[in-house]
């Protein structure tokens, strides 16, 4: 099984459009509204060979 490189992996609040670090703790933002944070970015899988 390959490996999967993560890259631009960031948690985001989808009210007030903050980001934060990926490793934090947090599940809720600091906003006014206290939304919640998802995470949001890109990933990158290597392909095998011969498919």
């Amino acid at each position: 099984m390959e490996r999967t490189k993560f890259s631009v992996i960031r948690k985001r609040c989808l009210i007030c459009g903050k980001t934060y670090p990926s490793d934090s703790k947090r599940t809720s933002c600091g906003c006014k509204d206290h939304g919640r944070l998802f995470a949001v970015g890109t990933y990158y899988e290597k392909k095998t060979a011969g498919r």
